[in-house]
């Protein structure tokens, strides 16, 4: 299922534009998804389990965790090279 967070003006055959207004969907075209998820306005819904509660989150698995990554110093900002002309 996916989830329009705005409305949106898209065109099925190039000549006609068509608006979509925000919502649930259960089937939208490829193209819809490619444009929704370009403009940031898609969202994936997932389909709650029959024996899971309304409140319940489903179990996430973990993640390995991440070594630290040593800090970069900085690098001095190096001055641009000024010719002057005469």
């Amino acid at each position: 299922m996916h989830k329009l967070t705005k409305n949106l003006e898209w065109s099925p055959d190039g000549c006609h534009v068509e608006t979509l207004p925000a919502g649930e969907y259960e089937e939208l075209p490829d193209r819809v998804l490619v444009i929704a998820s370009q403009l940031n306005i898609l969202e994936s819904v997932d389909f709650q389990l029959p024996d899971q509660k309304a409140d319940e989150q489903p179990e996430q698995p973990e993640q390995p965790e991440q070594p630290e990554q040593p800090e970069q110093p900085e690098q001095p900002e190096q001055p641009a090279d000024k010719k002057s002309k005469k």
